[in-house]
């Protein structure tokens, strides 16, 4: 069983992917905001953290850049409805942790991509 921090800002969103990985036997930890998260981070020490790219208070990529300071090699799952090729694939290329999964494949990616991301 795997601690993972789920961030996203979309509550109807959260409580369904919350669902879906216990579901699968992981203890989830979820934020509103980036913000949130990085406390969460700190507190709970997760094995994977999955985060929306757009949020109020701090970002997606500021979670990614605070949380690489730290913990280079944590897996990381950025999840977008919608982000601009160059800027996706700078932050692939900047942060070899982090895996890039659009919101529109969540449902058939999701748990291929936390089995792969933990292994």
């Amino acid at each position: 069983m795997a601690t993972i921090l789920l961030v996203d800002d979309h509550d109807d969103l959260r409580r369904a992917l919350r669902v879906r990985l216990e579901a699968d036997d992981h203890r989830v930890v979820d934020a509103a905001d980036g913000a949130e998260a990085i406390r969460l981070w700190g507190e709970h020490h997760p094995d994977l953290i999955i985060t929306d790219f757009t949020m109020p208070c701090m970002d997606g990529l500021e979670v990614i850049k605070t949380v690489a300071a730290h913990q280079p090699t944590l897996p990381i799952i950025l999840m977008s409805g919608g982000i601009e090729e160059h800027v996706r694939l700078c932050i692939l290329h900047q942060f070899p942790s982090v895996r890039y999964l659009p919101k529109d494949r969540l449902c058939d990616q999701l748990h291929q991509m936390v089995r792969a991301s933990l292994a």
